[in-house]
């Protein structure tokens, strides 16, 4: 195993795992979730509850995680809350997919989990926290150009939710095309619904981000390991 190897390993554990938070914290943390859980499935809550008791316990542990990661690695813990985040919201729009595809409702009575989040100012501020976050880390990690891509998809996203809340706001009707949906704005739209193009918006959203994280994580780990071999004493030990 090459030293660098082993420091992309570490990080990425500390970043994934949790590794900076004792383990007894994580097992209490996940049989409070486990509780939870099952609590909110006996007294019979609807899925989004669920769902959100049963992450709920999780968040005090990744907030000092990511505490933590800034402390000691900098812009990489925002990198690593763009991921979490987005992946999540990915996996919304994923149960979205499958409800309408696999289950077959209609398109109102299919709206992801957290159904009552899907209205035109959560879609366009969720977009506006995703492009600002990645404008600024093109800042650090500028020759990144997974990070770049990812720039340039959710800024085509952006336009696309900015013209869907001025056409609600003109004329108070939610649920437009948009763009490029079927019957939008541009020469009539693309042959998808709404969803449909949504759902690829957020695949190619999603897939260059995560592929920029995994480039940043091994350029910090050549960084940091060509700054210790730099400072390291000519023929000396461990």
């Amino acid at each position: 195993m090459t030293d660098r190897t082993f420091d992309n390993q570490t990080l990425l554990r500390q970043l994934i795992l949790l590794d900076g938070i004792p383990r007894r914290v994580i097992a209490l943390t996940g049989v409070a979730s486990a509780g939870t859980l099952l609590g909110a499935l006996l007294l019979g809550f609807p899925l989004w509850a669920v769902v959100l008791a049963t992450l709920l316990p999780w968040v005090p542990p990744f907030a000092v995680d990511m505490a933590l990661i800034s402390r000691h690695y900098g812009w990489l813990a925002l990198f690593y809350a763009l991921v979490v985040t987005q992946i999540g919201h990915f996996l919304e729009h994923v149960v979205q997919m499958g409800q309408i595809h696999i289950q077959d409702r209609p398109l109102p009575q299919a709206r992801g989990v957290f159904g009552a989040l899907d209205i035109e100012w959560v879609h366009f501020a969720w977009n506006t926290w995703v492009l600002v976050a990645v404008l600024l880390l093109l800042r650090p990690f500028a020759r990144n150009p997974w990070l770049r891509l990812t720039a340039l998809f959710a800024a085509w996203h952006e336009l696309e939710h900015a013209y869907i809340i001025w056409t609600f706001l003109e004329t108070g009707r939610a649920g437009g095309p948009g763009l490029l949906a079927d019957g939008g704005r541009l020469g009539g739209g693309l042959p998808l619904s709404r969803p449909d193009l949504h759902f690829l918006y957020n695949v190619v959203e999603t897939v260059p981000l995560l592929i920029a994280f995994v480039h940043a994580v091994r350029r910090f780990c050549d960084v940091c390991l060509a700054r210790a071999r730099a400072h390291a004493p000519v023929g000396g030990s461990r």
